[in-house]
């Protein structure tokens, strides 16, 4: 069943990913994921500026659920995802983002996340950020395996998303070449 509930997980990310009208694997490395063409209605703000704007004190956020380094709120149909900009790790920010996505369109409940659907968001997120495919069609084309920089230069991952994703790849059996 966990296997079952990861593997589309997976494949809820690559549907989305088919979605945004790449034309090639290289044009990931701009993915912004508050740019994605969603198919519900989500609103990005940092913890600074929604503070600011509902004029709370951050403290007050903290206690709220808000001492990650993500949070998402749902009123209704309509989702607004809350990320902490004292991340300077851009990459690291990019897969908490993709990861609050990956909460909403797998329809997780919400409020205290079980250990489960936290691993199902993480799979969201490196499969929509670092999809397997695209990770064999450029190891077969080099004809060898990427080291963690050279992902980093091709998708929007930190090294240390970038060294997990490919142990966890190169853990599974590669797709059979063409």
């Amino acid at each position: 069943m966990r296997h079952a509930a990861l593997r589309h997980s997976e494949l809820c990310a690559v549907e989305l990913l088919c979605r945004q009208g790449f034309s090639s694997i290289y044009d990931m490395r701009y993915l912004a994921v508050p740019r994605l063409r969603l198919p519900v209605a989500v609103l990005f703000a940092s913890y600074t500026d929604f503070c600011r704007s509902a004029r709370l004190p951050r403290a007050e956020l903290s206690r709220a659920g808000g001492g990650a380094e993500g949070l998402t709120v749902r009123r209704g149909g309509k989702y607004l995802v809350l990320f902490d900009d004292r991340v300077e790790n851009e990459g690291r920010r990019t897969f908490t983002l993709a990861h609050e996505v990956g909460h909403i369109l797998l329809a997780h409940a919400g409020g205290a996340d079980t250990p489960c659907e936290e691993r199902e968001a993480n799979a969201f997120a490196a499969s929509l950020l670092c999809p397997a495919i695209a990770v064999h069609y450029l190891e077969r084309q080099r004809g060898r395996e990427l080291t963690a920089e050279e992902l980093c230069a091709v998708f929007p991952l930190s090294r240390t998303a970038a060294v997990s994703r490919l142990s966890e790849l190169h853990q599974k059996k590669h797709p059979p070449a063409d």
